[in-house]
Parts: C-alpha cells; sequence; structure tokens
C-alpha cells in the first residue's frame, strides 16, 4: 500500500520525503473539525465507506491538503487531514498517526488510511556509508544507476506495470526515466532510536540524498510539470520507494526515511557505489 508522506518522518511500506521546502505544520488542525480522534477506532466509526463528502467535511472540516489523483487506483480526489499525532494500537505499533487519507470518487468516500509518523525524537547519530565510488568511476566500474519515474494508470508502448508485494497495483512507469543518473550531490545517513512504550524502542533510519545541480533542476521541473501523481524510485532497476508529487521540490533533496533494516541496508550498500561529488 502506499503511504502518504508527513514532513515529519513518514512510516510505511513505501517511504519518502522530498525537499527543505516542505514548510506543512502537521500540528495544525482546522478549527472548524468536529470530530476528536484519539485512537484508530474512531476513524473506522466515522469514515465508513459511501460517506458523502459534505458528511467528511461537516465531521473533520476543510481538508488541510488535497489533490487529484489517477494512479493505480483510478482517477479520484485525495484529501488529507492532519491530526494531533496518538499512538498507533495496530501493526505499526510504535510509531504515531498524525492524520488519515480520503479518496473520494463520485462524490463519496471510497477508501481511507492512517498516516503514520515517527514520535518524537533526539538528534540521530550519523552512520558511515563509506564506498570509494569515484575511484570505481574512474577505473570504469559500472555504477549503480538511481532512476525517478512518474506512475501512470494508463500503459504506453514499452511501458512496466508495477504491481509487487511491496507496491500493490502501483500502476505502470514509462520505458524511460524522467531522471537518471549515477552521481549525487552528497549522501548522509543517520540512525536514531524512537521510545516505544514501557522501556522499549525502535530504529528509524534517515537517507538524505542531495542531487547535483543539474538533476536538481530537472527534479523541479518534474515535480512542477506531475502534481498529484506518484513518484517511483529505482537503483539498478530495483523498486524502493514510491510518494506523491505534492508540491514543486526546488532544492534537489530527497529525505528517504526507513524502519525496515534489511530494506535500509540494501539501499546503504546501493548507495554507496554511486559516485559523489568531492568524493
Amino acid at each position: 500500500m502506499l503511504k502518504i508522506l508527513l514532513p515529519v518522518c513518514a512510516v510505511g511500506i513505501v517511504l519518502l520525503s522530498c525537499g527543505r521546502k516542505n514548510e506543512t505544520d502537521n500540528s495544525k488542525v482546522l478549527a472548524a473539525s468536529k470530530t476528536a480522534i484519539t485512537n484508530e477506532a474512531d476513524l473506522q466509526r466515522y469514515l465508513v465507506p459511501g460517506l458523502p463528502t459534505n458528511m467528511i467535511v461537516a465531521r473533520f472540516g476543510v481538508p488541510n491538503a488535497s489533490a487529484a489523483l489517477n494512479d493505480g487506483y483510478g482517477p479520484r480526489q485525495n484529501w488529507l487531514y492532519f491530526l494531533p499525532p496518538f499512538p498507533a494500537r495496530d501493526t505499526t505499533r510504535g510509531t504515531m498517526i498524525g492524520g488519515f487519507s480520503v479518496d473520494i470518487t463520485n462524490g463519496c468516500l471510497a477508501r481511507w488510511e492512517c498516516i503514520y509518523t515517527e514520535p518524537p525524537m533526539g538528534a540521530g547519530k550519523e552512520i558511515a556509508i563509506g564506498g570509494n565510488s569515484r575511484e570505481a568511476k574512474n577505473s570504469g566500474q559500472r555504477l549503480p544507476v538511481l532512476k525517478l519515474f512518474i506512475v501512470s494508470s494508463n500503459a504506453t508502448t514499452g511501458s512496466q506495470f508495477i504491481d509487487t508485494k511491496e507496491f500493490p497495483k502501483l500502476g505502470y512507469i514509462p520505458s524511460n526515466a524522467a531522471i537518471e543518473t549515477d552521481e549525487l550531490k552528497d549522501l548522509r545517513l543517520e540512525e536514531t532510536l524512537v521510545p516505544e512504550s514501557g522501556s522499549q524502542s525502535h530504529k528509524h533510519w534517515i537517507f538524505y540524498v542531495d542531487l547535483t545541480l543539474k538533476d536538481a533542476g530537472r527534479f523541479q521541473t518534474v515535480t512542477e510539470d506531475n502534481n498529484g501523481t506518484v513518484m517511483l524510485m529505482t537503483i539498478d532497476d530495483i523498486p524502493l520507494f514510491a510518494v506523491y508529487i505534492r508540491e514543486s521540490i526546488h532544492d534537489g533533496l530527497l529525505r528517504i526515511d526507513m524502519t525496515n533494516e534489511a530494506t535500509m541496508e540494501m539501499a546503504k550498500q546501493e548507495f554507496a557505489r554511486m559516485s559523489r561529488e568531492g568524493q
């Protein structure tokens, strides 16, 4: 399932946070909201499939964000509501729920899902990524290629349908990526311990992927031209992350949040082999 992105550390199967420009205040809840939500049961009780949009607005107020989407789930309106975070009690125990996403078709609620965030956490420690990618590039070795694709619900000549366990019915990606590069401006990895109930905690990792000046300019154009669509990132043609594009990203900085250590280690290994400016 494609998870919705919040500027705080989002948690889910697919995770990507983009850009320094994201200034959304996730603690802000419209005063017009008439429903106090403190647990998943409240959401399940109020968000009934088939609920008309006027009832959604009456219960929760005007959405904090909205976009017209057309991906593997078909054309629809997507509304985001941000809530004061509360602890998740389902299979994502150890995270927080910071809101919910609503898909609207034919003027009614078609489906919804929680927006997961990480609990507040202290400063993380930087993890060495290693690698000597500049030397590898100069020696003629093949380097991993990072690709960014715009996902569509329509097939085109040479397109590939992405439908995996991690990305069920995501949609079609074209034969040519919107951005393709084997070099980054900079790359950092941070690890943080996130407290859970009692004395338990879990690890959380954040990759900061800084695109080169050339790719940052292209990335800005791509995000401007494809607002409201889904973007998929692959490394060496392995799908890793997906995100809804909700604004233009001007500085080329991608923040990628992870809680799965195996996925983090795989991404770390591939990123380490990519060329970096100044390395």
